[in-house]
């Protein structure tokens, strides 16, 4: 089965229908909290917790019959049973093979796998057998996370004011895990009153990583290359990964666009910016004016252009992510030097 999607992920998750799940990619946060509502979803609330097991993946090669002989051993007082498989660093495709030929009835497999590419053969075995299922988790987009915050923020019988709105999207979406938890302690934080605002997100949700990788977007987008590559080394080395790092580019250039049509319909660049959704964070709004003089509609359609395929890239590619991402970088920053970028 090729890997699941969209409606397909939760669907699954809910109700798994595969003995063997292999849930991979590079936000680890995502990859731990799917694994997890696989294994509640097939073994119901009230599992005996022994109905769980944890078998670490770097301990196969050395003995990779116990994956399956523990998959189907049959529990002491019968039901269902879960084993969880952290995959680490080795082949454990050995182990796993005979569970897609000889799958178990009564208990399913998760493994949590990295940033696996195509051409894993972990990843293509589970890819082509009718028997397993595979679930990717790439780095949250600003639809995600808003609807993340808007249903942590729902829950917590809490709205979010336009401002607060914008820095949590600014701030949140490396890791689904960690935005999750940051949002449940702002929520804890405004408990008792009925709005978030950006005073609360400052004080809860402050991320240094997040004003870098502004500064890194400003400057990329202001034309200033040398110093996006200083910033974005420091990005790197602080361990933002490469597909954070080129999905907030993303956001920042849709909404440059659509900033730069409206104003090419009558609209100032304040009515344009007001207009926006998220609205412009008030620190970057002197910037942003001044970005959308450097760049004109069919610019930022190149760069856009330019962006997706180095998305697409990074997660293909994860080894020259670092690389790819510098690439785009340089590139943009010297589009925006260019003598006609439509002012």
């Amino acid at each position: 089965m090729t890997a699941l999607k969209g409606d397909a992920v939760g669907r699954f998750l809910k109700r798994p229908d595969k003995p063997v799940a292999l849930v991979y990619g590079p936000d680890t946060g995502l990859v731990g909290e799917r694994a997890r509502a696989i294994i509640d979803g097939f073994l119901g609330p009230d599992a005996d917790p022994m109905a769980r097991a944890v078998i670490e993946g770097d301990g196969l090669p050395g003995a990779p019959e116990r994956l399956a002989e523990e998959a189907h051993s049959v529990p002491m007082f019968g039901g269902r049973r879960a084993i969880r498989v952290p995959a680490g660093s080795k082949n454990i495709l050995p182990a796993v093979q005979p569970l897609l030929s000889d799958p178990p009835r009564e208990a399913i497999v998760v493994i949590e796998g990295g940033d696996l590419k195509p051409s894993s053969p972990l990843r293509k075995a589970i890819e082509k057998s009718d028997q397993a299922v595979a679930i990717p988790c790439y780095v949250d987009d600003a639809r995600a996370v808003e609807t993340l915050i808007t249903e942590e923020m729902t829950a917590a019988g809490l709205q979010v004011s336009p401002d607060a709105r914008a820095a949590l999207l600014r701030l949140l979406g490396g890791d689904r895990l960690a935005s999750r938890g940051e949002l449940r302690k702002l929520a804890t934080y405004c408990h008792g009153g009925e709005r978030v605002e950006i005073e609360d997100v400052g004080a809860v949700v402050g991320d240094a990583s997040a004003l870098e990788l502004d500064v890194l977007i400003d400057s990329t987008a202001l034309g200033d290359a040398g110093q996006a590559d200083l910033v974005l080394r420091r990005c790197l080395a602080a361990g933002t990964a490469p597909g954070s790092i080129v999905s907030a580019l993303s956001r920042h250039f849709m909404q440059l666009s659509e900033a730069r049509l409206k104003i090419d319909r009558g609209a100032t660049a304040d009515a344009a910016m007001r207009e926006l959704r998220p609205p412009v964070f008030f620190k970057r709004q002197n910037g942003f004016r001044r970005q959308l003089g450097l760049w004109s509609p069919e610019a930022l359609g190149r760069a856009l252009e330019l962006i997706a395929a180095t998305e697409a890239s990074v997660r293909l590619e994860p080894d020259l992510a670092d690389a790819m991402t510098s690439r785009a970088l340089i590139t943009l920053a010297g589009a925006a030097r260019g003598p006609r970028q439509g002012r």
